[in-house]
């Protein structure tokens, strides 16, 4: 380090000599100043260019100018030295710095030469001069340009600032309407058509108000093309819609129509639209509002329903709050008999009748001040001082305060519904036809006995009775010849029996009468009870002139007897004297039989039979019979089917153990219906097997008969067996022919058309004449069997079995005769010209596998 100072700055020991020059004084200031002078210059070319370079940031060669400036800094640097070496000869420092200005000269002179094309690129001074005139020129036209600029952005200043006045205008303007539609209770929309048929138009502005009115928000209805048309009332849709488009052609439309709320309720609403179209005439947009109008709607409906109700059948009356009337409706003065200007100003207690103390109305007033209302049944008096009962409901009217501003009094008449209950009453308890208590008083009456038997220890009875071929009379006469009867029977059972009796009328031709004796002793009261029954079938027997004709009927009477020890109820007592009457009507008709546990043991037996037979439908427990209908030769040419009940326990039962039971309780259609499709299907089997009967014949029951879908349901079943019509005969008794005789006439004609044959079972029996016999498009009659058996020991039955063949002759009805037994009957039938023949002595009714089999 010494060693380098010594280098940069020693003196002597550089120097070759003392000192450098012996120079004069002046000599030596003309040096020094002239290297200063010189230093100086060198020293302000770089601060200028340095200066230039710094106020001109874009110039092309920077880096030469930069390399220059140091350049001439260098020169300068030694000028300082040769001044400084004159009194401090440091060479060594002098020495580098040459060195230095020696490489940064080296540097920029071979960094200038390559610069000099691009030098050569700068324009001359001429040509500057030029391209300045030409750019004063374009400084000219630009600062004319500028001006016009300068003026046009004045005028685009005022512009915007119109534009955004303007623009701040429509912004309160906007926020206005905002306001507005927010706090108007119209909901606000604006919506375009889109042409589609399912989402035919498009919302495109909700305001807030839409939400409480429909309980959907702006954002359901934009999401939602089809909300509006999918919650339309149905009732309103098709209409609503046809407005709609209608207001392509108006422009304005207003309406009114049903909305479903998000809640599931419809709303009335208003709506009211304008369409706006573009300057070509192209339809632009539909501004519109709605209103909620439903409480609208609402209290429209109730001043609608309360001007009705105001003029009513009911009457009503408006007062003040302290009871003065201010008003009364027409219905009002129609039951009251008072004029409205004659209680207009008056107390409503011009009506109070006697049947009300002062207390009641003081209780009445009370409740009304506490509850607001009363409500209850009054008698009042009218005008002309006659009394009767209303229905009054008075309810206080107040205001929004809570105050009592009128009390509204509407009132029914009473009058006519007490004697509407008077008649029900009467219909309740007592029958209609005959006005004898019916089967509910009675039984009442029937309790009150069994009190009275038990204090008194005494016995009373149940007579229970029925006319004998009452529905006969009934069904070939007329309910009304029927009518007439039964009001003779029972004017003559009031005749029969005491005040204290009861007479009563079950219903159709069933009569009971029931007694309280006044004896301990059963043999007394027994025998009183027969007297009195004997007495009352006596009566009974007599005969009855109905329209101008006398009618002789009997009647079969049961009784039952008991007493205070009873404990049976009053319906089993009833009960038992009905079951002693069918034990009557079993013994031939027109007695009398008291009840004995045996009958109830046949009644218990009965209910069995009743019970097991609904379960033999379900199950089908039935399987049929044939009983073969020969020729004269003793060939089989037809079959009648008989029914047969395969009970699961009890084996086969005969019908005339379940039918009458089955024809009681109305199942008999059930049972017939099944023998008909049963007897179809069996004809098409024989059918397929070759066995070419003429016929299979069924008997068919009265109410089966009466069916209104009979005939289509015979059809049906030989649609569904594919069989001839002409193989089926359906077989009627007598009865059933007079029984309502258009109808039967009609069905009858109906079968013919379809080619089944009509037979009449049992002829000979009831009491149809030829001329009814004429009426009806027969083709055959079966005498009955009882008159068959008899003809070789009766003369009578030989009498009506010949009489019979001669007039079904006559009429060309076929014959056939039923219950043949023996052959003498046959050769007698066969010499009386009868060609067709039934019964044991060609064949009993047998299974379809042994039909046929045992006949000679």
């Amino acid at each position: 380090m010494q060693e380098l100072m010594k280098f940069l700055f020693g003196s002597a020991d550089l120097m070759p000599h003392g000192n450098c020059f012996l120079w004069q004084p002046g000599l030596l200031w003309l040096t020094v100043t002239a290297n200063i002078v010189i230093a100086l210059a060198y020293f302000s070319i770089p601060v200028a260019l340095l200066y230039f370079v710094y106020k001109r940031k874009q110039v092309e060669f920077k880096g030469i100018l930069l390399l220059f400036s140091l350049f001439i800094f260098s020169c300068g640097t030694t000028h300082v030295m040769h001044v400084v070496t004159i009194w401090r000869p440091v060479y060594g420092l002098s020495g580098i710095i040459d060195a230095l200005t020696a490489g940064v000269s080296v540097v920029a002179a071979v960094m200038l030469w390559p610069l000099i094309p691009k030098a050569l690129l700068i324009p001359s001074p001429s040509e500057l001069l030029k391209a300045n005139s030409l750019l004063q020129d374009e400084i000219r036209y630009n600062l004319k340009i500028q001006n016009e600029l300068k003026r046009l952005n004045q005028d685009l200043d005022k512009t915007v600032e119109l534009l955004q006045q303007s623009n701040q205008a429509f912004q309160e303007s906007e926020q206005r309407f905002k306001h507005v539609v927010n706090v108007t209770p119209a909901a606000i929309y604006t919506l375009l058509f889109t042409g589609h048929d399912r989402y035919p138009y498009r919302t495109t502005f909700i305001s807030d108000a839409f939400l409480s009115i429909t309980g959907f928000a702006p954002a359901d209805w934009y999401s939602n093309d089809s909300l509006w048309i999918d919650r339309l009332h149905p009732d309103d849709r098709e209409q609503t819609i046809e407005l709609m488009e209608q207001l392509k052609e108006t422009g304005q439309l207003n309406h009114q129509y049903r909305f479903r709320h998000k809640d599931g309720t419809y709303r009335w609403i208003h709506d009211k639209s304008i369409m706006t179209r573009t300057s070509t005439g192209q339809i632009d947009e539909v501004f519109g509002a709605w209103m909620d109008v439903t409480e609208h709607k609402e209290a429209e409906e109730e001043l609608h329903l309360a001007a009705i109700t105001f003029e009513s059948l009911q009457g009503i009356m408006i007062t003040d709050p302290d009871a003065t009337i201010l008003r009364v409706n027409q219905a009002f003065t129609t039951v009251t008999g008072y004029a409205a200007e004659e209680v207009i100003g008056k107390n409503p207690n011009i009506l109070h009748s006697d049947q009300h103390d002062q207390l009641f109305y003081e209780d009445l007033w009370r409740q009304l001040q506490i509850d607001g209302r009363f409500e209850g049944e009054i008698w009042d008096r009218r005008k002309d001082g006659s009394i009767f009962p209303i229905w009054q409901c008075i309810t206080a009217v107040k205001n929004n305060r809570g105050e009592t501003t009128h009390y509204v009094a509407v009132f029914t008449d009473l009058s006519e519904k007490k004697k509407f209950e008077e008649y029900i009453s009467q219909l309740a308890f007592y029958d209609p036809l005959t006005d004898l208590p019916n089967r509910r008083l009675l039984l009442e009456r029937i309790e009150q006995v069994l009190i009275q038997a038990k204090r008194k220890n005494t016995y009373a009875a149940i007579l229970y009775m029925d006319l004998d071929r009452f529905k006969v009379l009934n069904d070939s006469m007329g309910h009304q010849t029927g009518d007439e009867l039964l009001v003779q029977v029972a004017k003559r059972l009031k005749q029969s029996i005491r005040q204290e009796d009861t007479p009563t009328r079950l219903g159709g031709d069933e009569f009971v009468i029931l007694v309280h004796t006044d004896t301990d002793r059963q043999d007394e009261a027994t025998q009183k009870i027969l007297n009195l029954a004997e007495k009352i079938m006596s009566k009974l027997n007599e005969p009855y002139l109905i329209k101008g004709n006398e009618h002789y009927f009997s009647s079969s009477m049961g009784v039952t007897l008991f007493s205070g020890r009873c404990q049976l109820a009053a319906t089993d007592l009833l009960q038992q004297a009905d079951t002693a009457m069918y034990r009557s009507k079993e013994k031939g008709r027109n007695t009398i039989s008291f009840f004995d546990r045996s009958m109830q043991e046949a009644a218990d037996k009965r209910l069995q039979i009743e019970n097991a037979l609904r379960m033999a439908i379900e199950q089908q427990q039935f399987t049929l019979y044939f009983q073969p209908q020969v020729d004269r030769n003793g060939r089989i040419i037809s079959a009648e089917a008989l029914i047969r009940w395969n009970h699961p326990d009890k084996g086969l039962i005969a019908p005339n153990e379940f039918i009458p039971i089955a024809e009681e309780t109305g199942m008999i259609q059930q049972i017939g219906a099944w023998v008909i499709e049963a007897a179809c299907s069996q004809i098409k089997l024989w059918q397929q097997a070759g066995m070419d009967y003429a016929y299979v014949s069924i008997n068919v029951s009265s109410q089966q008969f009466r069916q209104k879908d009979f005939v289509t349901n015979v059809r049906r079943a030989i649609v569904q067996a594919d069989i001839e019509s002409s193989r089926l005969m359906i077989e009627i008794t007598e009865s059933v022919l007079m029984q309502d005789i258009n109808d039967t006439i009609e069905k009858m004609q109906a079968l013919m058309e379809l080619g089944i044959a009509i037979s009449i079972d049992d002829f000979g029996t009831g009491y149809s004449s030829l001329a009814y016999l004429t009426q009806f498009p027969l083709s055959q009659l079966k005498i009955d069997q009882r008159f068959v058996k008899n003809i070789d020991v009766d003369k009578n039955s030989a009498v009506i079995v010949e009489t019979i063949l001669a007039m079904a002759g006559n009429l060309g009805l076929k014959v056939v005769a039923e219950g043949v037994e023996t052959e003498r009957q046959l050769t007698f039938l066969v010499e009386k010209g009868c060609i067709v023949f039934q019964g044991y002595f060609f064949g009993k009714p047998v299974p379809v596998d042994q039909f046929g089999m045992n006949i000679e």
